[in-house]
């Protein structure tokens, strides 16, 4: 069987494993989506090529072997502003839009981040709306496990 990569708490001392990564599940997001949502940046000079601006669609909670949900994000942060369009992404054989961003990611072990965003999303076809967890590829340390 092939080795699968794993996303692993970047913070010194924990480096709990989050998640295996599932390269079909990765979406890339506009470059200031990190600014925008005050996510966590890289601390390393790990390899970037796996986690530039890459994100981890998780649709369920349960898939994470290591995760805990921070405060809400601030409705200032996105609301109903008029850029929304440009959080976009095509993930399955849908695009999605990000209508709301209602909780940040954490490792659930150090309780540090934030390594990603809870959001509401809608389906541009047929309007369908689910919630999706977006982790952060950039805000942890990506290997072979």
């Amino acid at each position: 069987m092939d080795s699968m990569s794993r996303a692993t708490c970047l913070f010194d001392g924990c480096h709990s494993v989050v998640i295996a990564i599932n390269e079909n599940d990765i979406i890339s997001l506009p470059e200031r989506v990190y600014g925008h949502f005050k996510l966590l940046e890289k601390r390393t000079g790990q390899d970037v090529s796996l986690s530039e601006s890459n994100f981890l669609v998780v649709p369920d909670v349960w898939d994470f072997d290591n995760v805990g949900v921070s405060r809400e994000i601030p409705s200032s942060l996105l609301g109903d502003s008029a850029d929304n369009g440009d959080f976009d992404f095509d993930y399955g054989n849908s695009s999605w839009k990000i209508k709301k961003c209602l909780k940040y990611l954490i490792c659930a072990d150090c309780d540090k981040g934030p390594i990603g965003i809870i959001c509401h999303v809608q389906d541009q076809d047929n309007n369908e709306e689910k919630v999706f967890h977006l982790l952060s590829l950039r805000s942890l340390q990506i290997g072979e496990n």
